[in-house]
């Protein structure tokens, strides 16, 4: 027997894209946007770098939460055992956002617990940036990745929709 699909609305993976991607890829954006305004500016203000600080963090933040929640799903298993066999083209993308979050996960992990609880000292988070070069391009990577996965998962989603006749489920 064919594994059937989710309501849109208690699809584990689209909750995971709507509550925690779309989070992390909103501070990102706003990340990016605040430090190209600081690159043509000068030196920033203090408001501006509390701002640059709390965009960093928050969004790597989120992005630690959707790796922890995509790697709880078991998202290769899901994919290949509940979901309907047309998403079977997505374990390849799966694959390589596991393979990029396993890079550094447990750096972002700690950096998470930082972030979202309350904390005795800020070691985490400074760890996260300067125990090992290249963390920050790494996420960016990870991001991308998110976003290359989440984008696929949509696009099959909405098809099967739209062709199993579940069309109010469909984003287009």
């Amino acid at each position: 027997m064919e594994a059937m699909l989710p309501h849109r609305d208690e699809d584990a993976v689209m909750t995971l894209y709507a509550h925690c991607y779309l989070a992390a890829d909103l501070m990102m954006t706003n990340h990016k946007k605040l430090v190209t305004k600081l690159n043509k500016e000068g030196r920033p203000s203090q408001n501006r770098r509390v701002d640059l600080r709390i965009y960093a963090s928050t969004w790597l933040g989120y992005l630690a939460v959707t790796a922890e929640g995509f790697k709880g799903l078991g998202m290769r298993k899901l994919l290949e055992f509940q979901r309907p066999h047309e998403f079977i083209e997505l374990i390849e993308p799966a694959n390589r956002v596991g393979t990029t979050i396993k890079k550094h996960d447990d750096a972002l992990r700690k950096l998470r617990n930082s972030v979202f609880h309350i904390r005795k000292d800020s070691n985490e988070i400074r760890n996260f940036f300067y125990e090992k070069p290249g963390r920050l391009e790494w996420a960016d990577e990870l991001q991308s990745t998110f976003k290359d996965f989440f984008s696929a998962y949509r696009i099959v989603f909405d098809v099967y929709c739209v062709l199993n006749d579940r069309r109010d489920e469909a984003s287009l």
